[in-house]
């Protein structure tokens, strides 16, 4: 006769039993002690900052009396020289360039100067250079030529300026300027003088 061998048990097995699983800690445990962690750490802030005070400027009551106001220290005088400007470029960038109002531009065509001024155009200014010279390419599609010129201002920053000109009269930068408009290129209009 045949025997199933399938569901006998093997010898030795019923010795080996797996050993259960400890339980998971629930939810609400460990929210609970975040909680309380989060309450602790608060705690310890705010007894620093309390601690802060008490030595600091807090005045301190004693009982039935109010507390007297500190003195004050008095007001570190500043020197001079902080209220004067650091750089010489304040003074000298109004003398060298001019933003004119769209008001003073109309009558500026009107007549030509009698000194010696010339025109540009700004169409923008990237901190990135490949910003400018994207800017400049789409300028040259467009037949106008324009120059990047790198500033760096503050020491800190470098700024890369897309320029058009320069124009020795009004009348043909403004030119220029509406084919940039119609173009959705608002520029800024600069006298320099020469």
């Amino acid at each position: 006769m045949t025997r199933d061998y399938k569901n006998t048990p093997k010898p030795g097995a019923a010795a080996k039993k797996k050993p259960k699983a400890p339980a998971p800690t629930p939810g609400w445990v460990w929210m609970l002690a975040g909680l309380a962690i989060g309450l602790f750490v608060a705690l310890l802030v705010y007894l620093k900052d309390f601690s802060a005070a008490q030595d600091g400027a807090a005045p301190v009551v004693e009982r039935g009396r109010p507390a007297e106001p500190a003195e004050k220290p008095a007001p570190k005088a500043e020197p001079e020289s902080a209220h004067k400007p650091r750089f010489d470029f304040y003074n000298l960038l109004p003398e060298m360039e001019v933003l004119i109002p769209d008001q003073e531009l109309a009558a500026e065509r009107e007549k030509e100067p009698a000194e010696k001024v010339v025109y540009y155009l700004q169409a923008a200014s990237f901190r990135r250079f490949e910003e400018a010279d994207r800017l400049r390419a789409q300028l040259a599609l467009m037949n106008i030529e324009s120059q990047i010129q790198r500033v760096t201002v503050n020491d800190t920053s470098t700024w890369h300026r897309v320029r058009i000109g320069p124009f020795t009269s009004a009348r043909k930068m403004d030119k220029v300027r509406g084919r940039l408009r119609a173009a959705n290129i608002d520029p800024i209009v600069l006298k320099v003088k020469r």
